[in-house]
């Protein structure tokens, strides 16, 4: 009886750690993938070259947005930028400023 809660309490633990390092993954995934969406659009649609530099999550759980921060590439001098980025509607961007 003992050696079967120590079974069930491994287990338990192999799934609680297996499913935290699923949540970084997606996350760090969310990020790279954002960020080149981001760059991409901006390009495409601005005329804008934008690098980005660090992602920030929006939020709670329950929203699906994401800023991309980052600034644009101009002769001149660079400008700092957002873009708004809704992985949850097929990485669409809502939005975007400069600071």
């Amino acid at each position: 009886m003992m050696k079967l809660r120590v079974i069930a309490i491994f287990l338990l633990l192999l799934v609680v750690v297996g499913c935290q390092k699923e949540g970084q993954m997606d996350k760090k995934e969310i990020e790279k993938t954002a960020s080149a969406v981001a760059a991409t659009y901006m390009k495409d649609e601005e005329n804008i070259d934008f690098v980005p530099k660090d992602v920030e999550f929006l939020g709670g759980e329950d929203l699906s947005t994401v800023l991309v921060h980052g600034y644009a590439k101009d002769k001149e001098k660079k400008k700092e930028m957002s873009v708004t980025v809704d992985y949850g509607d097929d990485y669409r961007v809502t939005s975007y400023g400069e600071h």
